[in-house]
């Protein structure tokens, strides 16, 4: 397909209207973050809780970066300066931003107020901006979101008709690098302030090949006609890999291996068939879509959110599920105010 010719880009139905399915699968990825960032397992006693969301919280990062270029996929395929400039800058603004707005909060104010009074250093700035694992640990998803961003500007610019195909490939590739043992033993030759952005590369590129794919076949709009049969198959799938694994295990990071990102994909799927068109009521609407916004803003801040309130509220304290529900409301709240005072202004970008 020749995507530099503006009449043969396919549409998306799903991704013209807005899918509540998706917004509500935003809102379960992110309080798994949540979960597997400032949860201890041994906390959550309810059997449901633990098998929804402590249980599953590793597939957050697949699913996100699945989701991620799936939405992408027509800024990708444009090829257009003001596109790829205005993306770029949709992804550079919070991860420069956010390490140096609590850098300068934490060294003049928020360092009096926890046990942990150690201040930031210059080192740790410039790291945390080099590589997004210091003091925001988990901005190594947006490094790599960032540079595979590029990586897949730069393919799809050079090979064209077969930029999928390319893609694809090189996810094969990765698969070989997880399942070889080779990016295990790169990862752990890694310094501390880049083992996470560098190791996690090939983890995380086969999920958005996964993405980019599903966009490109037009995955979820045919799926769209066969809801329920979608629906069976793919609950069957994510509860089978969670007892019995298709594939050799793999002793990997944290996010590797083609079970994960398979258990994934049917994640979304479950969520895609969520009935949007049943909700006709406006209020109910616009309450449901404003309850799903913010979830990248969760996701930048919810650990600083962790550390300065855990000395404070017994349940962030002790790790608990109703903790980090806790951490997600005020890290929601926070996103909700700093958006309005943002307005339309690039700004925006921090919270939403």
């Amino acid at each position: 397909m020749d995507y530099n010719r503006k009449k043969r880009i396919p549409k998306f139905p799903l991704r013209k209207k807005y899918n509540y399915g998706f917004g509500l699968l935003k809102v379960y990825l992110s309080l798994t973050v949540i979960i597997s960032h400032c949860c201890k397992r041994e906390t959550t006693k309810n059997k449901f809780i633990f098998l929804t969301f402590v249980k599953s919280r590793r597939i957050h990062v697949p699913a996100f970066f699945i989701l991620s270029f799936y939405f992408m996929y027509e800024n990708l395929i444009a090829i257009k300066f003001r596109k790829i400039l205005g993306r770029l800058e949709r992804l550079f603004i919070p991860y420069l931003g956010w390490p140096i707005v609590i850098y300068i909060l934490h060294n003049n104010l928020f360092y009096k107020f926890i046990k942990n009074n150690r201040k930031y250093s210059i080192v740790n700035l410039k790291n945390q901006l080099l590589w997004g694992n210091i003091y925001i640990s988990q901005f190594w998803f947006q490094w790599d979101l960032i540079m595979i961003t590029i990586l897949f500007y730069v393919i799809i610019f050079i090979f064209k008709k077969y930029n999928l195909l390319f893609l694809q490939l090189l996810a094969l590739f990765s698969y070989f690098l997880q399942y070889s043992g080779y990016n295990l033993r790169f990862y752990r030759t890694l310094k501390p302030e880049n083992k996470e952005c560098l190791g996690r590369l090939a983890e995380s590129f086969p999920n958005t090949v996964t993405g980019f794919s599903f966009a490109s076949l037009k995955v979820f709009d045919i799926l769209n006609n066969y809801k329920i049969k979608t629906l069976i198959f793919s609950s069957l799938t994510f509860i089978l890999l969670e007892k019995y694994s298709l594939f050799p295990k793999i002793n990997g990071i944290s996010y590797s291996g083609i079970d994960k990102n398979i258990r994934a994909v049917s994640l979304i799927f479950i969520f895609l068939l969520f009935p949007s068109d049943k909700i006709t009521n406006t209020k109910a609407k616009r309450v449901l879509r404003e309850f799903t916004n913010y979830t990248a803003g969760i996701f930048y801040l919810h650990n600083t959110v962790f550390l300065y309130f855990r000395d404070f509220i017994e349940p962030i304290n002790r790790g608990t599920f109703f903790g980090c529900v806790i951490i997600y409301i005020i890290t929601y709240l926070f996103c909700f105010i700093g958006s309005k005072i943002a307005g339309k202004s690039k700004f925006k970008n921090l919270f939403a």
